[in-house]
C-alpha cells in the first residue's frame, strides 16, 4: 500500500483517501482543496458544463464528446412529490461514420444514469441538469467510443450554494473501460461549503488501490480537481477564450474526417520520412490541414467537388499536403523553388504532380489590363529586372531577364491556373501575401512575415483585441499579455486586410494543427474575380512598398536551402 492520509500537495490539495465521504455509503472521498475557494457555484457549474461539452481539456487521448441528449429541470418548481419539472429536452442522433473503423463499447445504450446515493447523505441533492455523451477518442480504432452521462445536481432548500458534478459511463463490466477514464463506477466533483472536492464510487475490488497515490486512477482524480479548480477560477475572473475554433467548417465532420486520414497515411509518411525534421509534427499537421480543405471543398463546391475544382499548392515543401490530397483523388499539383527529398517516397502519380518551380506572378510580367485593350498583341509589359549572382570563380556579376524570359521560362511559374482552381498557401513564407492577388479561391496559412517584395517586415495591426478583466488584471501585475499585437498576429491582419482590399469576402478559421502558427485565411467568394488582375490588384502592390526586388529575392530561392517549419 502506497502513502495516504492527508498529504498535502503544492496547489494546498490533500489527499483524504480515510476521511468519510459526504455522499454517503460506498463512495470514497479522494481529494479536496485545503481552503476555501472564491469562485462561487454558479462560477463553479459554468465551468464544468464547458468540460462537459469539451472532456479533451481534461484527456489528449479524447478527441472530443458529442451531445446525445441535454435535460434542464426546473427545480425551483418541483412538486410536492420531488419530482423536478423539465424545463428544455434536447436529443441529437447520431451516426457513426463507417471508414472510422471505430472500436464502441454499448453506444445504443442512451438512457440516463441515475445518481447513486445509499445511507446517510444528508445533502438533499437533485439533478438540475443531465447530459448523455457519446466520448471519441483521438485513436478510436485503439481505444473504444462510450456514452457517458453527466449530471449536475443542486440542493435549492437546504445548500443553495452546494453543486455536485456525476459523471457515469454507460459500463457494465469493469474490464470494459477505456484507458481514457478512470476505472471506477461515478465520479463526483463536488463544492460544498466552499470546499472543492473529487469522490469516487469503485468497484469493490478496487478499493484497496484507491489508497495508493503513485495509481494512474488516483492520480486522475487529483488532475480532475486541479481542472475543476483551474476553470472556475477563470469563469470567476472573467476568463473569454482568446481563440474559437470550428467558425467554417464542422467539428464533427473535419474531426472524422483526420481520423480516416490519420489512419491511412500517418503510419507510412512517419516511418518514410526522408527530411531532418521531427515528423510527427509535420505528418499529423498536413493530415489535419487535409481534412479541414477536403471539408471546406465541399462546403464550398458540394459533396461531388472533386469534377469541380482542382488545387494548386504554392510552397508545397516536402509535399505531404499534395500527396494525402491527392491520393484522396483531388486533382492538383504542387510547387515549390527546391526539390525535396521526401517527394522521392510518393507514388509515381504524386511524383509527377510536384513541380521544382519559382512563383512570379504574371501581373508583374503581362501588360496592365487597360494597355492590353490598347494593344491587345501584346504579350508582356517589356520589365527588365536585373539579378546579382555570385561564383567563386568570377567577379559577381548582373544577369537581367526580361518580362518575356521569365514567361517562357519551365523553372517560372507566373501563377496562371484553369479557372477552377483553389490556391493553397501553407506556411508558405514569401508567397503569402501575394495569394490573395492571384485571382483565384484561396487558402492560406501565414507563417513568417515578408511584404510582396519578398523581404522581411513587421506589420502592425490595425484592429486591436478587447481587453478582458484577466488581460486588465495581468497588465496591472506586470505579467506578458498576449493581446494579439505580435508579429504573427500582424501578419495574419494584413493578409486580411489585402484579401479585403481587392475585394474578397473573407472567413478566418483558426485551426486544430500542432502548430503556434495556426490562422488560416479563406476567400473563395469575389464579386471582381472575372476581372482580375483589378486596378485594386495593382494599387495593394503599390502601396506595399511594391514589386521591385520580387523577381531578385524569387530567383535566390532556387539557391538557399530550404527553410523548415
Amino acid at each position: 500500500m502506497g502513502k495516504n492520509l492527508s498529504s498535502s500537495h503544492n496547489e494546498g490539495f490533500k489527499f483524504i483517501i480515510d476521511e468519510k465521504s459526504i455522499l454517503g455509503d460506498g463512495w470514497l472521498s479522494m481529494y479536496r482543496t485545503g481552503g476555501p475557494v472564491q469562485f462561487k457555484k454558479e462560477h463553479f457549474e459554468r465551468a464544468m458544463t464547458n468540460l462537459i461539452r469539451e472532456p479533451n481539456i481534461n484527456s489528449t487521448a479524447i478527441l472530443r464528446a458529442d451531445i446525445l441528449s441535454e435535460v434542464e429541470y426546473d427545480l425551483n418548481g418541483a412538486e410536492d412529490d420531488g419530482e423536478a419539472k423539465i424545463l428544455e429536452s434536447k436529443m441529437q442522433k447520431l451516426e457513426i461514420t463507417e471508414d472510422l473503423e471505430a472500436n464502441m463499447i454499448a453506444i445504443d445504450d442512451i438512457k440516463p444514469r441515475l445518481a447513486e446515493f445509499h445511507g446517510d447523505n444528508n445533502l438533499d441533492l437533485q439533478t438540475s441538469f443531465e447530459f448523455v455523451r457519446r466520448i471519441i477518442p483521438r485513436n478510436p480504432s485503439k481505444d473504444a467510443l462510450i456514452n457517458q452521462t453527466c449530471l449536475i445536481l443542486n440542493s435549492p432548500k437546504k445548500h443553495p450554494e452546494t453543486s455536485l458534478i456525476i459523471y457515469t459511463p454507460h459500463i457494465e463490466e469493469e474490464d470494459d473501460y477505456p484507458f481514457y477514464i478512470p476505472r471506477v463506477k461515478s465520479v463526483a466533483i463536488l463544492l460544498h461549503e466552499n470546499v472543492l472536492s473529487v469522490h469516487y464510487l469503485p468497484f469493490p475490488n478496487e478499493v484497496e488501490i484507491l489508497h495508493d497515490e503513485a495509481q494512474r486512477v488516483v492520480r486522475t482524480a487529483y488532475r480532475l480537481l486541479q481542472t475543476a479548480s483551474k476553470h472556475s477560477k477563470g469563469v470567476m475572473q472573467g476568463y473569454e477564450k482568446r481563440v474559437n475554433h470550428d467558425q467554417v467548417v464542422d467539428k464533427v465532420k473535419f474531426q472524422d474526417t483526420y481520423i480516416i486520414l490519420k489512419k491511412k497515411y500517418s503510419k507510412f509518411l512517419v516511418d518514410n520520412w526522408a527530411e531532418s525534421t521531427d515528423p510527427k509534427k509535420h505528418v499529423f499537421e498536413d493530415i489535419a490541414i487535409a481534412a479541414f480543405l477536403l471539408e471546406l471543398w465541399i462546403k464550398i463546391y458540394g459533396p461531388d467537388f472533386k469534377t469541380k475544382m482542382q488545387f494548386r499548392d504554392l510552397g508545397c515543401g516536402n509535399g505531404v499536403l499534395c500527396h494525402i490530397l491527392i491520393s484522396e483523388g483531388v486533382k492538383g499539383v504542387g510547387i515549390d523553388a527546391r526539390h525535396r527529398k521526401s517527394w522521392s517516397i510518393f507514388p509515381a502519380e504524386v511524383r509527377a504532380c510536384l513541380k521544382e518551380q519559382v512563383i512570379i506572378p504574371s501581373v508583374l510580367l503581362r501588360p496592365h489590363p487597360e494597355v492590353k485593350k490598347r494593344a491587345p498583341h501584346l504579350e508582356h509589359n517589356g520589365r527588365m529586372f536585373p539579378v546579382k549572382v555570385a561564383h567563386e570563380l568570377i567577379a559577381p556579376a548582373t544577369l537581367v531577364y526580361s518580362s518575356a524570359d521569365l514567361l517562357a521560362s519551365p523553372q517560372v511559374s507566373v501563377a496562371e491556373f484553369p479557372s477552377n482552381t483553389f490556391i493553397i498557401g501553407n506556411h508558405s513564407d514569401e508567397l503569402t501575401c501575394w495569394i490573395p492577388l492571384l485571382g483565384y479561391p484561396f487558402m492560406v496559412i501565414p507563417c513568417c512575415s515578408h511584404n510582396l517584395s519578398g523581404q522581411r517586415i513587421r506589420f502592425h495591426p490595425r484592429k486591436q483585441l478587447k481587453e478582458t478583466p484577466v488581460s486588465q488584471h495581468n497588465k496591472k501585475n506586470g505579467e506578458k499579455n498576449n493581446s494579439g499585437n505580435s508579429t504573427y498576429a500582424g501578419l495574419v491582419d494584413h493578409v486580411e486586410y489585402i484579401a479585403t482590399r481587392v475585394g474578397w469576402e473573407v472567413e478566418k478559421e483558426m485551426l486544430r494543427i500542432p502548430s503556434t502558427r495556426n490562422a488560416a485565411i479563406i476567400g473563395y467568394i469575389n464579386p471582381n474575380l472575372k476581372n482580375f488582375p483589378t486596378q485594386s490588384v495593382y494599387d495593394a502592390i503599390i502601396e506595399d512598398s511594391g514589386p521591385d526586388s520580387w523577381v531578385e529575392n524569387t530567383m535566390s530561392l532556387m539557391k538557399r536551402s530550404p527553410r523548415n517549419h
